[in-house]
């Protein structure tokens, strides 16, 4: 049950229990609204653990600015935490399909992070996303809330070879990927290290050197994007994980991704099986084989 569904069952038993406040009311039509509201009230004590919950992330420091699990140099933490806030920022406006190449980052204020609490077991704290006002964007989560998770999958890749590493880089603009470079930066800059605990995952780098080489890694000289127009037809797509599949005139098929600012990617199941000529953008890291991202769809229509 995610939010939507929860807030859409509360709208709607608050509109029975002014319903039953009417005067005038059958018995028979007053029984039917308390045995609605009865439903709805147990329908929601019983899912209320599975609405959607803020998002979190534990982030601890290790090495020369921390000082076992007593404190950390208060420069340190404070750059550092910023620059991680900075990276979750940029990474959920890539996400969302809304990060230009240069400017300020788009809905910065609603991507922003709490400092909820300190976390042991080295040094460091423990993150929540500040609660969404509006409706939630994706499958009843956030893009801040995805952004964490890639962040996760991000840094735990640039330790991995250059095909696991070319997964998360394929679905982030360059802009996202310099700022967690940034980010990786300032810890290098400090001789330190960082773990990341999120709901689903836990990462931790080894030591400094190993932060040092993942930065290298998603320097965008290592990075290559190019432009590529196949010939052929649309085989398939899956609207909620924004995938397609395509096969080129030659037998080729494609897997690729459909991007954040296509509207309607259930759009390609209305196209299969006619000829087109696409337009994909494709990024390399180092040897690995080319991520592919669907930009614009080829009809008009």
């Amino acid at each position: 049950m995610n939010r939507n569904e929860y807030l859409h069952k509360s709208a709607e038993l608050l509109f029975l229990e002014k319903q039953l406040e009417k005067p005038g009311l059958s018995k028979l039509s007053a029984m039917s609204i308390r045995s609605r509201i009865d439903e709805a009230k147990s329908y929601l004590d019983a899912n209320s653990q599975d609405t959607y919950q803020p998002a979190k992330v534990i982030l601890t420091y290790r090495g020369a600015p921390v000082c076992g699990t007593h404190g950390v140099l208060a420069e340190f933490g404070a750059a550092a935490t910023q620059a991680f806030s900075e990276a979750i920022a940029t990474i959920a406006a890539s996400i969302s399909g809304t990060l230009a190449d240069k400017g300020p980052i788009p809905n910065r204020s609603s991507n922003q992070l709490l400092i909820t609490g300190t976390a042991l077991g080295s040094f460091g704290f423990e993150l929540e996303e500040v609660p969404a006002q509006a409706q939630l964007e994706i499958e009843g989560t956030t893009s801040v809330s995805l952004a964490i998770d890639l962040m996760a999958e991000l840094l735990e890749a640039t330790t991995k070879s250059d095909e696991e590493l070319s997964e998360p880089v394929s679905r982030l603009a360059d802009r996202a990927i310099s700022s967690v470079s940034d980010f990786l930066g300032k810890l290098s800059s400090y001789d330190a290290s960082c773990s990341l605990t999120t709901r689903t995952k836990q990462f931790q780098f080894t030591d400094s050197e190993q932060v040092r080489r993942s930065k290298a890694r998603l320097n965008l000289d290592n990075i290559q994007e190019t432009v590529e127009t196949f010939t052929g037809e649309f085989i398939g797509a899956l609207p909620d994980k924004r995938s397609f599949e395509f096969k080129t005139a030659d037998g080729l098929v494609i897997y690729g991704g459909i991007a954040r600012d296509l509207p309607t990617p259930n759009a390609v199941n209305l196209h299969l099986y006619k000829t087109y000529d696409v337009t994909l953008s494709a990024k390399r890291i180092g040897s690995s084989k080319p991520r592919y991202i669907l930009q614009q769809f080829p009809w008009t229509d």
